[in-house]
């Protein structure tokens, strides 16, 4: 890859590019759409979790045995810098388009599975969908958003956490009242936005990297970015995996019930859209090293609020600690997607694989220690382990704004 403030690079893109230029302004509407894929598509992960307290009483299964669901469904992630690069060279974005719809059939269908296997090969389908599409849309916001990448990466973050936070009140409601056969009809709201978001976008640019001008991420400079950030997504990752695939199951031992402990992870990813929102902008205005900083701080703190308060200091604790733990992600999204601006599709790929990858491992590490030390324990461990990240966080490279590039330069 050329030097990341290579004028030479940005003349030749310039002229050669497919990247429709937009002389550096976000592009509101656009950004939108394609985001509202991400909603759509995220409302169906966020059936997950609600469903594992069912899933484990009706296959009679360990936590650790429960913790697989999101290893398969998360851990296919692994292959989004495959699918990364290759979209920096192919036109994906119909596959990526399509995601809603497969993700939306095979999660519709999780809490009526016949059996434990047919529910992870499910976990599975749906998870190569999911990797397909968080490896190709973020950079297609990115292109809409000029000079304003963190603003742009807020907005896929928060229809995401939206989607988060309505997918567990959706399959909580079917719990509650015993409708699970009838949750297979919501593969419908899948399967329509991927057929309007094709038909809208049909006639839209795509941005592909011309093979004459792409360059490949050489491995010193994909360290010196993504080792650090590495490192913070795996001290991180305890308490978030926790947070998301059990605190269900912690609500329900502490003699919360089931509609509380169901609708906990949409208080906490309704949080996490204001953190979202926080951080893509604050990285924008401030810089990413002191939003990352109290980002780990607060979620740290938060999270072992949560473990020893009770009743509305709980709910309050849940609240700080979903706003400030969602701050990171699109702030990673940002330094992937400015470092290196000629793989834009190859570095989000690689970031959110990194992401999902060691989340899925982490999963299934807390659902072991979830079953040998209690959630007490677990949990407050995870709120200790992640203030451990904050010296990583001034190891990435110092951000300059001529990392950044927009339509116009490109």
């Amino acid at each position: 890859m050329a030097s990341l403030n290579s004028s030479e690079f940005t003349a030749t893109a310039a002229a050669e590019s497919s990247i429709p230029q937009t002389n550096g302004e976000f592009q509101t509407l656009k950004a939108l759409l394609v985001s509202s894929a991400h909603l759509i598509h995220d409302t169906y992960s966020g059936f997950i979790a609600p469903l594992i307290p069912t899933l484990i009483e009706r296959f009679s299964l360990m936590k650790v045995e429960a913790s697989f669901f999101l290893f398969l469904y998360q851990g296919v992630s692994i292959l989004q810098p495959v699918i990364g690069h290759w979209a920096d060279r192919v036109n994906l974005r119909k596959i990526a388009l399509i995601g809603p719809a497969v993700t939306g059939i095979f999660l519709s269908l999780l809490g009526t599975a016949p059996s434990y296997p047919i529910a992870l090969l499910y976990c599975l389908l749906a998870g190569f969908s999911s990797a397909s599409m968080h490896a190709i849309l973020p950079a297609l916001v990115g292109t809409y958003s000029g000079r304003s990448v963190g603003k742009g990466m807020s907005f896929w973050m928060v229809g995401g956490e939206l989607g988060v936070m309505f997918g567990p009140m959706i399959m909580t409601a079917m719990v509650a009242t015993r409708s699970l056969h009838v949750s297979a009809w919501f593969m419908a709201g899948g399967i329509a936005i991927s057929l309007i978001l094709n038909y809208l976008m049909r006639n839209e640019p795509y941005v592909i990297v011309n093979n004459k001008t792409s360059h490949s991420i050489p491995a010193k400079e994909l360290r010196i970015v993504m080792l650090p950030l590495g490192c913070i997504v795996l001290l991180r990752a305890l308490m978030r995996t926790a947070a998301e695939i059990y605190l269900p199951v912690f609500l329900l031992e502490k003699g919360a019930g089931v509609w509380l402990a169901g609708i906990s992870i949409s208080i906490l990813q309704g949080f996490g859209v204001l953190g979202v929102v926080l951080g893509g902008f604050a990285n924008d205005r401030f810089g990413y090293k002191p939003v990352l900083s109290g980002s780990l701080v607060l979620s740290g703190l938060g999270m072992l609020a949560f473990v020893f308060t009770t009743g509305a200091a709980r709910i309050a604790s849940l609240a700080v600690l979903g706003t400030a733990s969602m701050m990171m992600l699109p702030i990673g999204m940002a330094i992937a997607q400015e470092n290196f601006p000629e793989n834009r599709s190859l570095a989000n790929g690689i970031y959110l694989a990194m992401v999902f990858a060691i989340n899925a491992l982490v999963g299934v590490l807390t659902g072991f220690l979830y079953d040998q030390i209690g959630g007490q324990w677990t949990y407050t461990i995870g709120g200790l382990v992640v203030l451990l990240a904050l010296p990583f966080v001034f190891l990435l490279p110092k951000r300059e704004k001529k990392y950044t590039i927009t339509h116009e330069e490109s």
